[in-house]
């Protein structure tokens, strides 16, 4: 029998241990915030020497570039999902107003901490850019789409505004709720709340139906 059978090969191994470092680490930048988490303590949550850790990611900044990218990747998926919305489909629309606050939980660090990320990881400033750029442009078609199917009716002097205040709203409620209410630990009923506020902008835009089958959505605990 071969000697390496049942046994993981060295690339194998190394590409385990760097997806067991990237979980422990959103875990735990997600309870305490990346400013206070150290690699030593990431690396024993993954059971591993802090010599292992470096040998995958030497910074903390690589290891916030890392998570970005993840974040990046599910967001790209996210706007796939609604590309693939056809006609009338208010409540796939609404869908997808939940599911990008399902992905703001997942990746809550990223939308709380931002201020002391950026002084963490300043290379991270360009790729937030460019996402944003991404999807406000992927939301632009959203609408024109809706627009199209009756779903919403916007002013075009107001469609830019409106996507402004709706993607300001849902990128920076995290560090509203931590200036202006004293938040540090967001729970789903914080991002529930965030979803709400969004909602809110978007609703007297909308159809009848649509408008329905935006409140039927939020109607549901955000777990």
């Amino acid at each position: 029998m071969p000697a390496n059978k049942g046994k993981k090969t060295g690339v194998a191994a190394g590409s385990d241990t760097r997806e067991r470092i990237l979980a422990a680490t959103l875990s735990l930048f997600n309870q305490k915030g990346p400013e206070a988490v150290t690699t030593a303590e990431i690396a024993k949550s993954v059971h591993i020497n802090q010599g292992n850790l470096y040998y995958h990611f030497r910074t903390k900044e690589s290891l916030v570039l890392a998570l970005f990218s993840r974040f990046e990747a599910d967001a790209l998926a996210l706007v796939g999902e609604a590309d693939a919305v056809e006609g009338m489909d208010s409540k796939a629309y609404a869908g997808f107003l939940r599911k990008w606050f399902s992905l703001v939980w997942t990746h809550r660090f990223l939308f709380r901490d931002i201020p002391g990320l950026l002084a963490i990881a300043p290379g991270l400033r360009a790729p937030i850019l460019m996402v944003s750029a991404g999807m406000r442009l992927s939301v632009d078609v959203i609408f024109q789409r809706m627009e199209d199917a009756g779903l919403i009716r916007v002013a075009a002097d107001e469609r830019k505004p409106l996507m402004t205040n709706m993607w300001i709203v849902s990128t920076y409620f995290a560090v509203y709720l931590g200036l202006q209410e004293g938040v540090r630990d967001l729970t789903p009923k914080h991002v529930h709340w965030g979803l709400g506020q969004v909602a809110s902008l978007l609703r007297p835009y909308l159809s009848a139906q649509a408008k329905a089958d935006l409140d039927e959505m939020l109607s549901e605990p955000f777990a």
